[in-house]
């Protein structure tokens, strides 16, 4: 065997792909860096009418890395501190690469103190993969808990860390209380690390099946289908990314199709688990959809169209400029744009009538490079 391997090393590394990457769905497409123009689709017009602002969500995810002077967390006090009583949701990978382990604590806690510095407002955090462990195979609860006791002790205040306890949710944060013919605005939030990863199920403290969970998730839909909803969580549903299957190119693409297959998955919407989760949760949102799924894990700027299950999802997983991968266009797109970012969610009235706009806000523009209103889903 082991001559085989000197003799045939391509041979052995395209078998590699072939049993490991079978299954990867491979998009293609141009990229759209930051060097490019964004792809914005034709049938949508940034040529919106003011509104008069009540809640200001913003959304940003994958911003786990320190830089000096981060001029991403700098727009984001900007945004954040121009309306007062914003909310900054952040969409997990917070610490890069590990999580808040034990032997990485300093450095872990001056990125994730970094982030909760930027604004004095309210924050909300949710975790990703990365802040469970950097493989799967070694992920484990105690880089989580640390996170979360990190967050709740936040010298300022104002800052919450959930789903709690290693469990997957969902769990409610309100925004805003309906008020002067305004709805009320809701976060649902998840962490299907431990829907993905089997072996993590059972370190949450509490017993919740999988039904459980699922049927948690439509109470709430329903409970709250008058509002204004948004769910969230570190994965997405739809990207035109390299989670979704946008090749970063030979021999990248190979080295990922392997260690997906001998760690049991790296987060890719193809995988059979994630790919499960997928659809299980959006059968559960059709039956109340929601006005936006926002999500971070593909390192780029997204907003797609949806098949009935939400109004749109979002994908903001810009937040550490070094991380910016890649991105191109895919039939859901609406907009798509590899540069470092967020999104900033403005919830409104214009003529005494409910109003949704979405922007994106892009490094180094004072203005967003995008903006939409979105429609509250029936």
């Amino acid at each position: 065997m082991t001559g085989c391997l000197r003799l045939y090393p391509s041979l052995f590394f395209f078998c590699v792909f072939l049993l490991a990457g079978c299954d990867n769905p491979v998009l293609e497409g141009p990229n759209y860096p930051a060097e490019v123009a964004p792809w914005i689709s034709p049938e949508y017009k940034s040529d919106l009418e003011e509104i008069e602002i009540h809640t200001r969500l913003l959304l940003i995810g994958d911003a786990g890395l320190f830089l000096e002077n981060d001029p991403t967390l700098a727009a984001l006090t900007h945004w954040a501190d121009a309306i007062a009583g914003s909310t900054v949701l952040f969409l997990g990978d917070n610490i890069y690469d590990d999580g808040m382990v034990e032997e990485k604590r300093a450095e872990a806690q001056r990125i994730l103190g970094q982030q909760l510095a930027a604004v004095s407002s309210r924050k909300v955090v949710i975790p990703g993969n990365h802040d469970w462990g950097m493989n799967p195979a070694e992920q484990n609860i105690a880089a989580i808990l640390n996170q979360q006791a990190y967050v709740d002790s936040w010298p300022a205040g104002n800052a919450i860390f959930t789903p709690r306890d290693g469990c997957i949710g969902p769990e409610k944060v309100v925004l805003a209380q309906r008020q002067n013919g305004m709805p009320r605005v809701v976060l649902l939030l998840l962490d299907p690390t431990p829907f993905m990863s089997p072996g993590l199920r059972e370190l949450c403290p509490r017993d919740i099946s999988d039904e459980a969970h699922f049927a948690a998730l439509e109470a709430l839909l329903a409970e709250h289908s008058d509002d204004f909803v948004v769910v969230a969580s570190h994965y997405p549903m739809i990207t035109g990314g390299p989670h979704g299957g946008l090749s970063y190119g030979f021999p990248v693409n190979i080295l990922v199709s392997f260690f997906g297959w001998l760690y049991g998955g790296l987060g890719n919407t193809y995988e059979p688990l994630y790919a499960e989760w997928i659809s299980r949760t959006q059968d559960v949102l059709r039956s109340n959809p929601p006005l936006l799924y926002a999500a971070g894990h593909d390192h780029n700027l997204q907003i797609l169209e949806s098949q009935g299950e939400v109004g749109v999802h979002v994908v903001s997983g810009a937040g550490a400029p070094q991380r910016v991968s890649t991105v191109t266009n895919i039939p859901e797109t609406i907009f798509a744009h590899a540069a470092p970012g967020f999104f900033v969610l403005d919830i409104g009235a214009r003529d005494s009538e409910p109003v949704v706009v979405l922007r994106v806000i892009e490094n180094g523009f004072d203005d967003p490079v995008f903006e939409m209103e979105i429609d509250n889903p029936d």
